[in-house]
């Protein structure tokens, strides 16, 4: 899996340094973000922000659900801890007639 994981970085970096390579003498007249204009902005400099801005959502994202995955496992935890502890005290009892 780890290795599947680096190939497709690798793949991912690769096709993006061609995309690069491939718009770098293209330009975007006009870019606007919000109530800014941005005039002559390089391409490759549009498709970097882009992608920086999908990775931060993403991350964004997985964090939340990272957050929620832990609580439920420290949850869980605590429920098992209690219950071996239940049936050990009910193993310590003796047995009745």
């Amino acid at each position: 899996m780890t290795a599947l994981r680096i190939a497709l970085i690798i793949g991912i970096v690769i096709a993006g340094s061609v995309l690069t390579i491939l718009n770098a003498q293209e330009e975007v007249a006009v870019v606007r973000v919000f109530w800014q204009n941005y005039y002559h902005v390089p391409l490759a400099v549009v498709m970097l922000y882009a992608y920086a801005l999908g990775l931060l959502t993403v991350g964004i994202f997985a964090a939340i659900s990272e957050i929620k995955l832990r609580r439920e496992i420290r949850r869980e935890k605590k429920e098992k801890e209690a219950l071996m502890e239940e049936l050990q005290a009910l193993r310590n009892l003796p047995l009745g007639e």
